[in-house]
């Protein structure tokens, strides 16, 4: 046992950079150790209390409505994945949520408020229909979901282990005027399938409403008065519904953040608890037509919404936790050998790493499959992004540690430290390494054995779709996820253009141990 570690507040790790010369140096230049020059630092990490903390499912999927005849620019990448046709008894498809499993699924997106359930009372008495192409909102037609394909749903989500949070038709009865809806929420609908829900002990574990209804920029918005009022009904109906034990959470409002209108929204409901978890959206690369976006990624630069989040929630939330309910980071669809590749893992792990430093309780990745941006491709092989989700979930724990950097200008890698999960005590650090002539080299100064997971281009190129662990190329959501051991008198190298976690198991950090 490390006596400094189990009483000391602050540990000084000490970090050893060696920069390439030249930043445009060709790629198989970059090798070339005699090139590299020693610049030292260190980086504190605080041991003594947690900083934050983060949902048991904290590692969150969605999967969407859009239907096959779905494309963007070009791309037509929504296949079979949507809530409505997803191959369910597909075997690939089951063994990755079930590698990730306990899996919270978000069930929603752009076309929930179009879709009707096939229950209650409101039952058609012909064919439950499925989306078509129409000169309609977002281009297709309303939809509907039958119980029947509800059944199947919740069959695979529990043989695979999975949780639900399920986004609602919020425009339900409303009218559009112009670009706005207005006019009462009709829950009658929403309220009928919920109770089915609810009677079946479908494993729910939150029950939104609506999606993207915060502003206009996915075509209409609505009045934050107004949303308010159907927020405070769906609480009540959730609470006649499930009683007064454990329940459903309610989260909202799924959309763009904007700081007035989410303000508004948290003032003028008055149902208590209504909204325990607020629930925002992140695309900050711009949509999938755009340039440069893996250079964008890899510059390190990127959109930090979450101090903007818990200012609204600290001044007006009452308690509320916040949810990324959906993360694609390229909006209408992703891009393909950018989002789709790993380079993403850059993007990804960087926002999970800066969403739980914040208090953020959950992370929704747009998506499970569909679009250039799944975490599985479309014949349900992982894509890079699988793997960096399936180490996140195995290695950072829910007690989130302070890490700050000391006279060093660090914006070429990234670091983040969290309790190891299921090891009381131990820590796990993940370093992001942006710079393509960078090296980060880390002497934890400690005794105990480390164990590390090196993630990288087999290749050398970021783009790829594949992915090597410690140099061992990943192929399938059942890859064994070997670590290497490394004594704690050695440093920890993490290459440039690579992402790393180390775990200490035996740190005995006292922030661990509580």
């Amino acid at each position: 046992m490390n006596t400094c570690l189990a009483s000391c507040g602050t540990l000084t790790l000490l970090l050893i950079v060696l920069a390439v010369l030249g930043s445009l140096l060709p790629r198989h230049h970059r090798r070339d150790h005699s090139l590299w020059i020693a610049l030292p630092a260190t980086l504190a990490l605080d041991a003594s209390i947690p900083v934050a903390t983060v949902d048991e499912h904290f590692v969150c999927a969605t999967i969407d409505w859009w239907p096959q005849g779905k494309c963007n620019y070009g791309s037509c990448s929504w296949f079979h994945s949507s809530i409505l046709n997803l191959d369910l008894t597909n075997r690939l498809l089951a063994e990755a949520v079930t590698a990730l499993a306990p899996l919270l699924i978000r069930l929603g997106g752009s076309l929930e408020d179009q879709i009707f359930y096939d229950v209650g009372s409101s039952a058609t008495t012909t064919t439950c229909k499925t989306f078509t192409t129409q000169n309609h909102r977002f281009g297709f037609s309303t939809g509907c979901l039958n119980m029947s394909r509800w059944q199947q749903l919740n069959e695979f989500f529990q043989r695979t282990g999975s949780l639900v949070a399920f986004g609602l038709n919020a425009l339900h009865g409303k009218e559009r005027i112009d670009n706005t809806f207005q006019g009462p929420w009709n829950s009658s609908n929403a309220r009928d399938f919920i109770a089915y829900t609810a009677s079946k002990r479908y494993p729910i574990k939150a029950w939104g409403l609506g999606n993207e209804l915060s502003s206009s920029f996915s075509g209409v918005t609505l009045d934050s008065r107004n949303y308010a009022a159907d927020v405070d009904e769906l609480q009540q109906i959730i609470d006649e519904i499930y009683g007064t034990g454990q329940k459903p959470v309610l989260v909202a409002p799924d959309g763009f953040f904007y700081a007035y209108w989410y303000s508004q929204v948290l003032q003028q409901t008055r149902t208590d608890p209504a909204l325990r978890a607020v629930s925002f959206h992140v695309y900050d690369l711009g949509p999938g037509d755009g340039k440069n976006i893996a250079a964008r990624i890899l510059s390190a630069a990127h959109t930090d919404r979450y101090q903007q989040v818990q200012r609204v929630l600290r001044q007006y939330g009452n308690g509320a936790k916040a949810w990324v309910g959906e993360a694609g980071g390229i909006y209408n669809g992703g891009q393909h050998l950018v989002s789709d590749a790993f380079v993403f893992s850059f993007w990804y792990l960087d926002q999970l790493g800066m969403a739980a430093l914040h208090n953020t309780a959950v992370f929704c990745r747009q998506s499970l499959i569909g679009g250039n941006y799944g975490l599985l491709d479309s014949n349900f092989n992982p894509n890079p992004d699988f793997y960096s989700a399936l180490l996140w979930k195995r290695l950072m724990g829910e007690v989130v540690l302070n890490v700050t950097s000391q006279s060093l200008n660090s914006s070429s890698f990234h670091t983040y430290a969290h309790c190891l999960k299921n090891a009381r005590g131990g820590i796990a650090v993940l370093v992001i390494n942006f710079s393509n002539n960078t090296q980060v080299v880390l002497d934890l100064g400690l005794k105990s054995q480390k164990l590390e997971y090196h993630l990288s281009s087999p290749d050398g190129n970021v783009q790829s779709q594949r992915v090597a662990l410690n140099g061992q190329v990943l192929e399938g959501a059942k890859s064994e996820l070997k670590a290497i051991a490394v004594e704690g008198s050695n440093p920890s190298k993490v290459a440039p253009l690579s992402i790393a976690f180390i775990t200490l198991p035996d740190a005995f950090v006292p922030a661990c141990t509580l």
